[in-house]
């Protein structure tokens, strides 16, 4: 049986080491890379905007500030004018979801109908839920208000849909 002389255990020992140093930094860049986003482009709306106070049901048509959810709570949603039927002249709104989907306790959605015709409806926060506002020609304000379960109630969009 041949013993190791005191060189080449140092040198064991070194590579060793080294080994385990390399082995260590490694593993804690990859625990480091990537956004926990999806590649590629958006077809949504994602609101980006600083808080401010959730609007009131008022027949205006001028739409208010929305509010960011915190992160990790994102919530997307679709808004269409004309779809699924341009003879009907619908307003389409669909939940997308998003990263923050099931943090979502309630979705209340409040449309100002360009004839100042005011309807508020509650929308169930399940991905692909959909609401159809009927006899919507014309410029309509959407403001569409989340709650989470984690507390607070944000003002995500607030714009004008034209429905053709």
């Amino acid at each position: 049986m041949k013993y190791l002389d005191i060189h080449e255990w140092i040198m064991n020992f070194r590579l060793l080491s080294a080994l385990i140093v390399l082995l260590l930094a490694v593993s804690l860049c990859a625990g480091c890379t990537g956004s926990g986003e999806p590649a590629g482009p958006s077809t949504t709306q994602t609101p980006t905007v600083t808080a401010t106070p959730a609007p009131t049901t008022s027949g205006s048509l001028t739409p208010g500030p929305t509010q960011t959810v915190p992160p990790g709570k994102e919530v997307e949603f679709e808004l269409t004018g004309g779809f699924p039927s341009r003879v009907t002249n619908d307003l389409y709104i669909k939940f997308i979801g998003g990263k923050g989907w099931d943090y979502v306790k309630s979705i209340d959605i409040h449309v100002t109908k360009s004839n100042g015709e005011v309807i508020t409806e509650a929308m169930e926060p399940t991905p692909n839920k959909e609401l159809i506002i009927h006899n919507a020609k014309g410029d309509n304000r959407v403001a569409i208000t989340v709650s989470l379960i984690t507390g607070g109630t944000y003002t995500v969009i607030d714009e004008i849909v034209e429905v053709p």
